[in-house]
């Protein structure tokens, strides 16, 4: 274990990267880290890549300003103030696009979060942001429906992500048969709208049917 400042600073700074890059990824799909030595581990592993990636580099800078004393004597060019600048935004940038392309289902993504990255089948069903209908059928034995979608003023449906208990937010119920959950539609043939939004708690559901838009 490191016992002095120097080492103490030396390993969170080799740790930084792998940790803004996991914080970007999971700001984008959630908490998708089964607990904190999962993730402890998934920002080690990224900050080892992303050091041996940048090792040539970070060395050079090493010999030419560290070793040489340039920085001690106050000889810092202004360009070198890209370094750290690029030592944030890589891994930032870096765990927002493979964050970005996790939610779109892009394959290129999962080359580096494994073929499964949700932990649960709620998560892969909702952290795509896709819009879909939503039937419902309650333990009690009646039947919900509504949109899982965006609505034109910017309100939204929204599904509580891991480690979260499962709660769902539909944003606009659709008016459905209570008994054999059926969709009813309006005169042009659309499902027929009521006009508010329904929060629904895991817990009271026994069936969830997904209908893309």
């Amino acid at each position: 274990m490191p016992d002095t400042f120097q080492a103490i600073a030396a390993v969170a700074l080799g740790l930084l990267p792998g940790a803004l890059y996991v914080w970007s990824f999971e700001r984008l799909v959630g908490a998708w880290g089964i607990g904190l030595s999962d993730r402890v581990l998934r920002f080690v592993g990224v900050s080892a890549i992303l050091q041996a990636l940048f090792a040539p580099l970070t060395y050079r800078l090493w010999l030419d300003f560290v070793r040489s004393g340039r920085i001690a004597a106050g000889g810092v060019p202004l360009y070198l103030w890209l370094a750290p600048i690029a030592y944030v935004a890589v891994p930032v940038a870096l765990g927002s696009l493979v964050g970005a392309g996790t939610l779109r289902d892009k394959r290129w993504a999962s080359i580096v979060t494994g073929p499964d990255p949700a932990p649960r089948a709620w998560d892969y069903l909702f952290g795509t942001h896709r819009d879909g209908w939503i039937r419902l059928k309650l333990k009690s034995g009646g039947w919900l429906a509504g949109a899982y979608a965006v609505k034109e003023d910017g309100s939204k449906s929204y599904a509580a992500s891991y480690p979260e208990p499962q709660d769902l937010f539909l944003v606009e119920v659709v008016e459905v048969d209570p008994d054999t959950g059926e969709f009813m539609f309006d005169d042009e043939g659309d499902p027929s709208l009521r006009g508010s939004g329904i929060l629904i708690r895991w817990d009271e559901v026994e069936y969830l049917e997904f209908l893309d838009a």
